[in-house]
């Protein structure tokens, strides 16, 4: 009888790669989940979420009233866990760098993934605006970070 080693590619299914963190010899305790997807925001990590469930894999708890926020979210979102790893999710599109839901919506178009390849100044400009991401946000991936760390230690 031949073995069969069957993967998927998390990107295609859920189009970011929570599955590779949710695998039975993972010890994973801090992801850092830039969302720079063309789908709905919230969409991969929703889908991560429940997936989790199915396969019965700890998953921090995502209040739904922040799925409300989708069309215009925050730049820096915190889900914690307590057993279950911490997730800090970061739309690449988000209410520091757009005025409101509409260019939200416009620069989603405009960066969509479904396009030719990016010129050089579309790249240069898209890789700033996620550099100004993280420096925004760069005191609350230290926390969550250094967190992650003392659990670790404790473990």
């Amino acid at each position: 009888m031949k073995e069969r080693f069957c993967l998927m590619d998390a990107g295609l299914w859920i189009n970011a790669p929570y599955l590779a963190f949710l695998g039975d010899k993972r010890d994973i305790d801090l992801t850092i989940a830039p969302d720079y997807s063309a789908g709905n925001m919230f969409e991969t990590l929703t889908l991560a979420r429940d997936y989790a469930a199915e396969v019965k894999k700890p998953f921090p708890e995502i209040d739904n009233k922040i799925l409300k926020e989708r069309d215009w979210p925050k730049d820096c979102y915190v889900f914690e866990g307590k057993e279950e790893p911490t997730i800090v999710y970061m739309p690449l599109f988000n209410r520091r760098n757009c005025k409101d839901a509409e260019e939200v919506k416009a620069k989603m178009d405009k960066f969509s993934t479904f396009q030719r390849p990016y010129n050089k100044e579309k790249i240069e400009s898209l890789l700033e605006i996620v550099k100004v991401n993280v420096k925004n946000n760069k005191g609350t991936l230290l926390k969550e970070i250094n967190k992650a760390v003392r659990r670790k230690e404790k473990k």
